[in-house]
Formats: structure tokens, sequence, C-alpha cells
């Protein structure tokens, strides 16, 4: 279960780390900042809201500590000095004069300022002003300033509307009205814009209740129970998230989803919801940090401080349709997989400490071939997507034709949607995807044009062992198998995932206009169109004694 007094141990162990970071020596230019890569940036001040939590938070170590609070007083003396005159903060690693992460900022050092005005010591009010006016002062900017990427919009209307909660008399309400008029970027599905599992699905979430609290307006809870409901059916058994569909940084990365405790957790108290809860357990209990936002519950209702809500048992076997977001989880036990359209890792499936991260599909024809779903489906309880390779601007597969008069240097790329075009047909693959005992069947077939190099790539996660018929594989990263028959099984300690059968129709080893994989370990399957192949996937037991899976 997730607790308070664990939490505040936590905390105190972050408090550590952050004391070491901070300037203290007033003689410095620099006095009071947070040191990171070398220097004390701006966006650093954020520390500061961390200190806090310590001082407030009855129990800990440092509750109502001098040090702490000297600290807070210098830390907001140091956003003082660096602030630009918008009141806003630079992200020195890219955004300057950045309303956008000075939202962030204000998001974050809000809650304390509230919790900071309802203390009774004088040091909870020395914080309660420094920080505030750091707030008050921020929102000019905010409302002049704008956005970067759309999770921005939700950060700067929690970060206005706590503000102006704060502080009745600020200007800010039109900007918010304005945000919110372009209503919430989350689809029937529950997905954000980003479709960022593992870093700005909880942004969004965190900025949108806390929103929702200082307007009033609980409707902005709607899209936050969607993304928590998504969010859990998109966890593999040890709490990391599904990141294929991302469309930021955390793409393809390896996260466990702590980020998201704080609204599985305030969700679950505010609406008594035992399931919320038992997930918000279960991610802490995986990865313990998330902090100082684990803790905003807490310090934000001092009554949550006793928890007698009964859990319910999070499921551990479903398969799940999400058509508008064109995607499909499994989930039996330890095996989860996922397919989906849009991108071009097409399937993947994860068995305990073995993963198979992509199945993907690619011809050679013209470069336009590597597969990504045009069209997702469920037929018969298969899933089935299609790719017609066939290029943007409709040249491809083709050949450009003469135009018969003059081509200036400069005019040549411009010139070309004037050309005619020699066509040949597209190459249309579909894969089709089924759950059987143990595992998953993949009907890839491929054609309209024959005689084409085709290749299913299956790239693991490296640090395994691929066992075959006649020979043994150690999976390094950036290296590349083919599998020419039968059978081959790729295992991880004892948990194991088999493929087959192979297929070789030719030796290239990495396929013209196929996506590379150098942090993963390929094994190919090779062909010629057209292709009608069923690739068989299982999930189990490695057996060391008998050199297979059971």
């Amino acid at each position: 279960m997730l607790k308070y007094e664990a939490l505040l141990e936590n905390l105190n162990e972050q408090i550590e780390t952050i004391l070491p970071r901070q300037i203290m020596d007033a003689g410095r230019e620099d006095y009071g900042g947070f040191v990171s890569d070398g220097i004390a940036g701006a966006t650093n001040v954020s520390a500061v809201s961390t200190l806090g939590y310590a001082y407030l938070l009855e129990g800990g170590r440092y509750y109502q500590s001098e040090e702490i609070l000297a600290r807070i007083l210098a830390g907001a003396a140091f956003a003082r000095k660096i602030r630009r005159e918008s009141g806003c903060f630079d992200l020195i690693t890219t955004n300057f004069d950045s309303s956008p992460d000075t939202g962030f900022l204000v998001e974050g050092l809000a809650p304390v300022v509230r919790a900071a005005r309802k203390a009774k010591d004088d040091g909870a009010g020395q914080i309660a002003e420094v920080l505030g006016e750091i707030i008050q002062t921020a929102v000019p900017g905010m409302i002049a300033g704008g956005f970067h990427t759309p999770n921005h919009r939700w950060v700067l209307v929690a970060a206005l509307s706590q503000a102006l909660e704060l502080f009745p008399d600020l200007d800010g309400m039109d900007t918010i009205e304005s945000y919110l008029a372009e209503t919430i970027d989350n689809n029937a599905d529950g997905e954000y814009i980003e479709r960022s599992a593992g870093t700005y699905n909880a942004i969004c979430n965190r900025a949108l209740r806390l929103a929702s609290d200082a307007l009033n307006r609980p409707q902005l809870l709607e899209p936050v129970r969607q993304n928590l409901d998504l969010s859990y059916h998109m966890l593999h058994a040890d709490g990391t998230v599904v990141t294929s569909f991302s469309r930021r940084q955390d793409h393809g990365t390896r996260v466990v989803l702590v980020g998201m405790v704080d609204s599985y957790y305030n969700m679950a108290r505010r609406e008594e919801n035992g399931f919320y809860a038992a997930v918000a357990d279960w991610l802490y209990a995986i990865s313990p940090g998330g902090l100082p936002w684990a803790l905003e519950p807490f310090l934000t209702h001092p009554e949550w401080r006793v928890d007698n809500l009964e859990r319910e048992p999070l499921p551990e076997s479903y398969a799940r349709v999400y058509p508008t977001a064109q995607l499909w989880r499994v989930r039996r036990e330890k095996t989860s997989a996922t397919a989906g359209a849009g991108i071009t890792s097409p399937f993947g499936v994860k068995h305990g400490d073995v993963e198979l991260a992509s199945v993907n599909l690619c011809a050679s024809y013209f470069s336009i071939a590597q597969f990504s779903g045009e069209t997702f489906e469920e037929v018969d309880g298969k899933i089935r997507m299609t790719h017609i390779s066939r290029s943007s601007d409709g040249g491809r597969p083709g050949y450009d034709l003469p135009l018969g008069r003059e081509v200036a240097f400069e005019e040549f790329y411009n010139l070309r949607k004037e050309r005619d075009v020699y066509a040949l047909p597209p190459l249309t693959t579909v894969l089709e995807i089924e759950e059987v005992d143990s595992g998953f069947n993949l009907h890839v077939k491929s054609e309209g044009y024959d005689r084409v190099p085709f290749q299913i790539a299956c790239d693991f996660v490296p640090g395994g062992e691929l066992d075959f018929d006649s020979g043994i594989v150690r999976g390094q990263a950036a290296e590349v198998a083919f599998l020419k028959s039968g059978y081959a099984t790729y295992h991880i300690n004892n948990d194991a995932i088999s493929i087959g059968p192979g297929a070789y129709a030719h030796r290239f080893w990495a396929l013209r206009g196929s996506e590379s994989a150098p942090t993963a370990f390929r094994v190919l399957m090779t062909f010629t169109t057209p292709v009608d192949h069923l690739l068989e996937i299982r999930c189990g037991t490695w057996s060391a004694a008998e050199e297979k899976l059971v």
C-alpha cells in the first residue's frame, strides 16, 4: 500500500541529493541556485518546491527545519535575480524567456504555497510570501508567452488557474478560457495527441486535475479518468509501459509509470476508487520515485494520510481493442502484446524478462514499403492491418517523365509535381494477428508486383541467447541473424519466446528502405513477393535441461 510514512522516507533521501547541489556561499553571484550540468540554471529553481514539501510535511526529517527554510529563501532570492523581465524563466538547454517552462515551475510551487498558508509557523509564512511572489510575477509572462507542444497548454492552464486561486485579483482568466476553448486533446479511447505513455500523459493528467480543482470544473477530470484507464492496460507485468506509439522523446524507452502515481492516488481518494489505488500501490512498489509529486495528494489533503480505502484486485488477463487509437492490447499474466496501426513496429510481445520489441515488415519497393498500418480492424477476433506502398505525392511507385522544355538549375525539384508519371502498381501488404494458445500467429501477405525482396524482422531486446536447430547466437545490440528455416527460441533466464518458421530468399543484411535497429538484436526472415507466410510466436519457459521451450 502507498503509505505516507514511506513516501516521507524517500523524500528525506531525495533532499539529501538536493542539498549538495545548492550554492550557499553568499558571496557568489549565483547564491541560492541549484547546479545541474555545471551551471545553476533558472528552471532548477523548481527544487525549492521539493524543499517546501520537506519543510511542511509533518513526520519528515526536515519538518520545520531552519536549514531548509534558509535554503528555500536563498533559492527564492536566486529566482528573483535570474528571471527575465517578463517574470518567466529560461530552460537553458533549449527555451528562453519560456512561458511553458515557467508554467511547470509555477504548477509545482502553487501546492506548496497553498499548504504553507494553512500552516501556523512563521517559517511557513515566509515560504508562502517568497514563493507566492514568484508565482505572481510570472503570471503576465505566462499570459503573453504562449506554448510549443500540446501538453504545454494544460500546464499553463494549471499554473494560471492555481495562481488565480491564490491571488484572485490577478488577470489571466481570459487566457485560461482561450486555451480551454481548444478542447482537451484526448480521443474516445483516452489518448492525448502526443501519445506519450511514458512522459507527457502523466503531465496532462496532473495539469488537468490541478486545474479542475482550482477552477471548480469537475468536467476536466473526465479525460484524466479515460487516460488512467487506458494507461493501466498499456502496462506490462513489470510495470513498464508501451512507448512504441509515442510521438515524443520517450518513444521506444523502458519506463515504469511512476510519474502517474500522484494522479492514480488522487483520483482514487477523491472517488473512493480501489482500482486506481491499487495501481498507485503497485507502480510505486516497483519503482519508488516520482517525488515530490507522489506526495502532493498528501500535502494538499492532510486527511488522506490515513488510508482505509479497500483496494481492488488488478486484472492480469485481458484483451482490449481501442478502435479510435487503432491499437490492441493483450495481457495474459506475465505475457503482454501490443498491435497498432500508424507505426512501423506494428506488433510486439513481452514475456517476463524477454521482449520481442517489434515485428516489422518491409519490401525494397521504391523505398516506400516499410509497413505501417493504414487501416485497422477487428475481424473474427483477429486484428487486420493493411499497408499500400504509395508515396504521399503519388509519384511512386513509378518514374518521372520529361517535360520537353528547359528546366533551370534551381527549378528542378519545384517542377516535379508538373511531370507526368510512368506508374507501376502499388505493393499491398496485409498483416493479420490472432491470439492462440501460449502466443500469437501473424499471417503476412504481400502482393501487387512480383520478385520484390521482402523481409520480416524480429527485433529483440539484447541480452539473451538465440537457440535454433544447429546453433546458438548471443543476442547483442546491432547484430543481425538470418533464420533460414525452422524455429528459433530467444531466452533470458527462464523466460523465452520462439519464432518461426524461418524463410530465406535473399541475403540483404540491411534492405534498402527498411528501418535499422541499432539498439536491438534482429532476426531476419527473407522472401520475394508474392509473400504468404504464417509467423508463429510462442511464449513460455526455457528449459536449460532440454534446451527448448516448454
